[in-house]
């Protein structure tokens, strides 16, 4: 485990706010938000932090806490939390759901006032798991729609859109606004893989009376694509849904796709590792989509906000960002990392009960990557209309800000 503090100033300093925490809006709190003290004598934030140091994802994943250290910078300079330093408790995972019970013994013993991370819906469903005990409030990257259910995890929050949300607007863009009807699926064999895969098949048939001609699953460590890609050119695919959450396995699978000259349009997860993907066609990449935050494409008439173009130039100077800006701006952790700051500084409070009270009101939080709402049984906190897709070749475009930005496809 790794521990440092931030320095303490004033807690005047604080409440002053500067421009990145003001313009992320203020809290509607009900009067859960009226707690005046500290729980259990505690004045010093204590934040548990989990990511993967060691491992294969290590480097993949180190871009998406990025905005999480910006965030304890803007709280350095605006003097901690309730006017006391912030006290950091880094913990590696491996990137592995293993990890995660060892993890979060670790974390229940050192009794931080809220949890970051971990990242991957399998790490994240071990982590959850492993901390409900101790009622900690997390935030953690995973997409899986059970991880938003506040009667199942009532100390987690989900920050992100989840799999069933994702899988509705990939659904539309293939069906409706492609007009595509023999569509297919690959997803990694994961619970995001799962919970996805799942949510496509339901959407496919609840709203539009279809079904998938192809379903792929790939182990995540899986070498060859070539016989999952032959399975889907066989079905005749012109629209397939590409989620998985490991870079090298979209690389394989359009390599895999080049060398056989198929060019379904793809709907992906992800929309990172552009340079990467120079060696392949340009009529494959044309056809490359992924689902994102409405709040972070742009249009002929629409740009993104001040507050986004802000962050993203933060962002592309950060040591840890690495080429990968896309991830670290589509991270939830500076938008949660902001507003446990705003519910903690109003409920005047570090007790996780008045913090979960008053979470559990927040509605219509501006972040800078959407608006964020919670409810007691609902911690899914990102509404559909703040879900679209954008295109792959847009980081290209100067408008994207060097990459990190997207336009949004035509249609949505």
């Amino acid at each position: 485990m790794t521990t440092y503090r931030t320095d303490g100033m004033s807690r005047r300093g604080f409440l002053a706010g500067t421009a990145s925490i003001t313009a992320l809006g203020m809290l509607g709190l009900g009067t859960a938000a009226c707690g005046s003290s500290a729980g259990a004598g505690k004045t010093t934030a204590r934040i548990g932090w989990v990511e993967p140091k060691t491992g294969r994802l290590a480097a993949a994943y180190k871009p998406i806490y990025v905005g999480a250290r910006l965030a304890l910078e803007d709280l350095k300079a605006n003097g901690g939390l309730l006017g006391q330093a912030v006290q950091v408790m880094e913990e590696d995972d491996k990137g592995s759901p293993a990890s995660q019970p060892a993890v979060a013994q670790r974390l229940i013993r050192e009794e931080p006032t809220f949890v970051v991370g971990p990242t991957g819906s399998s790490q994240v469903l071990a982590s959850v798991t492993a901390l409900a005990r101790a009622k900690l409030i997390q935030s953690a990257w995973g997409g899986a729609e059970l991880l938003g259910d506040g009667d199942r995890f009532p100390y987690h929050y989900q920050l992100v859109y989840n799999t069933t949300q994702q899988a509705r607007v990939a659904a539309r863009f293939l069906h409706e606004v492609r007009g595509l009807r023999k569509i297919g699926i690959i997803v990694e064999n994961s619970e995001f893989g799962t919970s996805i895969r799942d949510a496509v098949i339901a959407t496919l048939r609840d709203s539009y009376s279809a079904r998938p001609v192809a379903v792929e699953v790939f182990e995540v460590d899986a070498s060859d694509m070539t016989p999952f890609v032959r399975n889907l050119e066989r079905a005749g695919v012109d629209g397939l849904g590409l989620f998985t959450g490991q870079p090298q396995a979209t690389i394989l699978i359009l390599r895999a796709m080049a060398a056989s000259d198929f060019h379904p349009v793809i709907v992906s997860h992800d929309l990172n590792y552009i340079e990467a993907l120079g060696e392949f066609p340009r009529a494959l990449l044309d056809g490359f989509f992924g689902t994102t935050y409405r709040g972070l494409t742009y249009t002929g008439e629409e740009e993104p906000s001040a507050e986004v173009r802000a962050l993203v130039e933060r962002i592309d100077k950060h040591p840890d960002t690495a080429g990968l800006g896309y991830s670290a701006v589509t991270s939830p952790y500076y938008d949660y990392m902001m507003l446990m700051a705003k519910v903690i500084e109003e409920t005047k409070s570090l007790e996780p009960a008045k913090l979960k009270a008053a979470l559990d009101q927040v509605d219509g939080y501006q972040g800078v990557r959407a608006k964020v709402s919670f409810t007691a049984k609902r911690h899914s906190g990102i509404a559909d209309e703040d879900i679209t897709v954008g295109t792959l070749m847009s980081a290209k475009e100067p408008q994207s800000l060097g990459g990190v930005l997207r336009r949004r496809a035509d249609g949505m």
